[in-house]
């Protein structure tokens, strides 16, 4: 075992040998393979430890951190100062740049630029910029948000499109499609909103179903318990009020 072990950590001496001495333009190091201890601790080494774009695959057995990933990411926790293309599969995925894929983060998801693809997390999902595609998680929060979302929480604060599902909905900007939960909270709403508690801030149009629906400005229908819309012929209405 202990003459297998040494052949191996030649071998990966010997690669980060081969590895270093190929690099991109903009000084940017390019390895098939990183196998990162706890960075700065892994294999192929430089300095900065950083500068590393993985085109193949990256394990992180603790912390890892590189340029970019294309390919494949796994491991404990990895960060990523550019972006990432291909399958993320570690406990915790932070990027800095633009993530297109599939990312499954145990605990958590974080990008700071856009996101398309697959996003599942069992605590948060977390997209500073423009998400696209399928997410799930006990918290979703996006800058801007096209597809379907599924969670406890999904936060929006840009423009969305789409279906969303959870307990409570919240789009501070405006929202196009279908939402569902138990409560929904919009500034600006256009399609149908299903729960308890619909409400939109601004503007909507439409139809809301629950059984309080509330709106400044309202164009469509609204079936619940109690209705409200301000700007309406009828201001308050129970089980059916209409603007058109």
């Amino acid at each position: 075992m202990k003459k297998l072990l040494a052949a191996f950590s030649v071998g990966l001496v010997a690669y980060g040998a081969f590895a270093d001495a190929r690099f991109s333009e903009e000084k940017h190091y390019i390895t098939p393979i990183e196998i990162d201890l706890a960075s700065p601790l892994q294999v192929p080494f430089t300095c900065p430890y950083s500068a590393w774009r993985v085109w193949g695959f990256r394990f992180d057995l603790i912390y890892g951190r590189s340029q970019t990933v294309r390919g494949f990411d796994v491991g404990l926790a990895g960060l990523l100062y550019g972006e990432m293309y291909g399958i993320q599969a570690t406990a915790f995925n932070w990027v800095e740049s633009d993530v297109y894929g599939i990312e499954l983060g145990l605990v958590s998801n974080y990008v700071r630029g856009d996101a398309g693809g697959v996003q599942f997390s069992i605590f948060a999902n977390q997209d500073k910029g423009v998400f696209g595609g399928a997410q799930a998680a006990l918290c979703n929060v996006d800058g801007g948000f096209y597809g379907a979302q599924l969670g406890l929480l999904n936060w929006n604060s840009g423009i969305s499109y789409g279906w969303q599902v959870g307990f409570a909905n919240i789009n501070d900007n405006e929202f196009h499609g279908v939402t569902t939960g138990i409560v929904n909270l919009s500034s600006r709403a256009h399609g149908l909103m299903v729960g308890l508690v619909n409400e939109v801030d601004r503007y909507g149009d439409g139809v809301m179903i629950g059984l309080f629906n509330g709106a400044r400005e309202f164009s469509g229908l609204q079936i619940g318990l109690f209705n409200v819309i301000q700007t309406g012929p009828l201001p308050i209405m129970t089980l059916v009020n209409a603007n058109f």
